[in-house]
């Protein structure tokens, strides 16, 4: 193997070890002709193939999520975060890349199997107000937060949309939280800024936000360094990914003022972890999968992964 491979194939293992394979031919395959729940010529097949995008957009989406209570109280009450840090996030992407390029069966599975496991999640607030994560507002604003932070991101880091493809990137991944149980779901850039709007008043920081955050700025980094490198490395992965979110958000956890040599680290650092994951990843197996299930030709088995 060549210097070259070896290098591609250790990025391709680290990320993997805190993100999950997502290659799968029983998700990713399935019937020819299959198109999936959205299908190729998709704007969604473009963006959410577009890995390092999908990747950089976890931490914001989470963050963006967990800002509403009820959100936040349920990941408290019942998530085991503390033990796994990484599960969140591997979860999300999962079921982006499934829902996006999975055969019908499967994504409609995972949406399926997800409300299944929402629907043991239930409780009340610190404030006293009960919630449930079935609850259609908050199934609203979880799906939400996901393919926006996901179009921000591959904007910063790809290409700029035109306004047509905003939207029906939208609208294709409304269909998603439609199926996922909320009632209402943005489907154009006009629609979503409104929904923010409504919604940025029943979002804060409370000492639940709080906690979770503290807990990402020590979990798990890398191994064996200094406690106060270690404490440096973490704030400037949160304030790297906080980036992609929305000043008003940034202000609310209190990431958006990062140190003068922070902010001259943290662009370049985005860009090149974007290139990096794409050199190493390729056209990532997943979207092979997907594309030979639609076409009905079978996928090259000589990718990294």
């Amino acid at each position: 193997m060549s210097i070259l491979n070896t290098v591609r194939r250790r990025i391709v293992d680290d990320f993997e070890m805190t993100a999950g394979r997502h290659d799968d031919p029983s998700v990713y395959g399935g019937p020819p002709g299959d198109p999936g729940l959205i299908g190729p010529g998709s704007v969604s097949w473009e963006v959410n193939a577009d890995l390092a995008s999908v990747s950089q957009a976890g931490l914001p989406a989470i963050i963006l999520e967990i800002l509403h209570p009820s959100v936040v109280a349920g990941v408290q009450d019942l998530s085991n975060y503390r033990n796994d840090p990484f599960q969140r996030a591997r979860a999300t992407l999962g079921y982006v890349l499934t829902t996006t390029f999975g055969n019908t069966e499967a994504a409609t599975a995972v949406i399926e199997r997800v409300k299944h496991v929402h629907s043991f999640v239930n409780g009340t607030r610190p404030d006293g107000v009960p919630y449930r994560a079935l609850d259609p507002e908050l199934l609203a604003w979880v799906h939400t937060c996901i393919p926006w932070m996901i179009m921000r991101t591959f904007e910063h880091t790809n290409r700029r949309l035109s306004p047509d493809e905003r939207d029906r990137y939208l609208t294709e991944q409304a269909t998603i939280g439609l199926m996922g149980g909320a009632e209402y779901v943005a489907a154009t850039v006009a629609e979503l800024d409104d929904y923010v709007e409504t919604m940025r008043p029943k979002l804060g920081v409370n000492a639940q936000t709080r906690e979770f955050i503290d807990f990402m700025l020590v979990a798990p980094f890398l191994p064996d360094l200094p406690a106060t490198l270690d404490r440096q490395l973490h704030r400037l992965a949160f304030y790297a990914g906080m980036t992609r979110a929305p000043r008003w958000a940034r202000e609310l956890v209190g990431f958006d003022r990062p140190p003068r040599a922070t902010r001259v680290v943290i662009e370049p650092m985005l860009q090149l972890d974007a290139r990096r994951l794409r050199w190493a990843f390729g056209r990532p197996r997943y979207l092979e999968l997907a594309s030979a299930r639609v076409s009905g030709v079978p996928a090259r088995d000589d990718a990294v992964q």
